[in-house]
């Protein structure tokens, strides 16, 4: 789009409405990068997903795109202590993850059972614990998609 658009589109729409409409908006850009509420950039990089925080210069990595989104949406809400915690869930999901790989790598590799047993009774505790960090990851998650449902439900005064 033109600036000649926009500059058509703000003498249409008031100035504060399309503030008012940013402040709401979660778009994805042609290159894969979502943008929302005007103040977050989520890029994908390899295989994780760096959000920034345009007026802070600021860059936290997470491995689930999901993951991100919630952290943008509780930080926009200055949820400082939930947004902490959904990124540190991130982390420990992704570490779980390797570990569980490397247990399964174990696995098929031990030479004797008792071995072998070992690695199954450690593999099981860290797939109950990453089904535990899931299930609260799905809580911020899902009051996530709350609130944001709640904002593009309310109509702006």
């Amino acid at each position: 789009m033109t600036n000649d658009f926009f500059t058509k589109l703000e003498k249409i729409i008031p100035k504060d409405t399309i503030n008012n409409l940013a402040d709401l908006s979660v778009c994805r850009d042609q290159d894969g990068s979502y943008h929302l509420f005007d103040k977050y950039t989520i890029r994908r990089v390899k295989d994780e997903y760096e959000v920034t925080i345009h007026s802070f210069d600021t860059n936290k990595t997470f491995y689930t795109l999901k993951h991100a989104v919630a952290w943008c949406t509780f930080d926009k809400r200055n949820k400082i202590v939930d947004s902490n915690r959904i990124y540190d869930l991130d982390k420990k999901v992704a570490g779980l993850e390797s570990t569980i790989q490397g247990h399964q790598k174990l696995i098929k590799s031990a030479k004797n059972m008792d071995d072998k047993l070992i690695y199954l009774a450690k593999l099981g505790e860290e797939k109950m614990r990453k089904k535990q960090l899931y299930d609260e990851l799905s809580h911020y998650i899902a009051s996530s998609k709350s609130w944001q449902t709640n904002r593009f439900n309310t109509k702006p005064v």
